[in-house]
């Protein structure tokens, strides 16, 4: 600055030039958040077409039924309404319904790897106890005379 308390014009192009390369980072920064609100927006959208799908119960039963009593009709089947609707009702709350596996060897083996740090421990105490048995029965302070 002057003593008039005008800048230079050399000094007033370089502070022009940093001012619009600082805007051009502000510009490139908006629309890089931009692309990120959008694409935010955009799943959420698809989020909401998937929730929306998932929460129709009633269409989807509905076009289940008639799914189901045209392919009754279609394979000679003599069905009712009824008992399409029983059947579907039968599916939907047995669907998410947890039932243990039968037993079989292989259940077994996993059910040992799970516990194996247990299972492990509990040999490891017992062979101990065996060996100091074993120790103290050949030993020469044993309890009673062999």
């Amino acid at each position: 600055m002057t003593s008039s308390g005008t800048q230079p014009a050399s000094s007033m192009s370089s502070s022009a030039g940093s001012r619009s390369s600082s805007a051009g980072a502000q510009a490139d920064l908006s629309l890089q958040e931009m692309l990120r609100v959008m694409d935010v927006a955009r799943e959420l959208r698809k989020d909401r077409v998937t929730a929306e799908q998932a929460l129709a119960r009633d269409t989807v039963r509905a076009e289940l039924r008639e799914k189901l009593l045209r392919t009754a009709q279609l394979s000679g089947d003599r069905v009712t309404a009824a008992e399409i609707d029983v059947a579907i009702e039968t599916y939907f709350s047995n669907r998410h319904q947890y039932q243990p596996p039968a037993f079989s060897l292989s259940l077994l083996f996993a059910h040992g790897w799970i516990r194996r740090a247990k299972i492990i421990a509990i040999i490891v105490a017992c062979l101990l106890i065996s060996a100091v048995v074993w120790g103290l029965c050949f030993s020469a302070f044993a309890p009673f005379p062999w």
